[in-house]
């Protein structure tokens, strides 16, 4: 049996810090009634999702527990969302 990685859209709530000049910085993000904090947001930038593609949104790149993860804030509407890895065998 083979298998392969493969990525979904995985919407999820972020708790965030509104600056005064209107961007949004993530602090805490809650998923499947789990609660991780983010040590810190490490670039903000706007790109498409390498993984999952569609639209252009703006990809935070945090640090949390230590680990480097992407977020991504998409428009309309306005969402947050990760690129969830999976594994699916063949």
């Amino acid at each position: 049996m083979n298998c392969r990685l493969q990525y979904v859209k995985t919407y999820i709530d972020v708790v965030v810090r509104m600056r005064t000049d209107g961007t949004y910085i993530p602090i805490k993000v809650i998923w499947d009634g789990r609660e991780f904090e983010i040590d810190t947001v490490t670039r903000i930038s706007q790109s498409q999702p390498p993984h999952v593609g569609g639209n252009v949104a703006i990809r935070y790149s945090v640090k949390m527990a230590g680990k480097e993860k992407d977020l991504f804030l998409e428009d309309r509407p306005r969402r947050w969302f990760i690129e969830k890895p999976v594994i699916q065998y063949i």
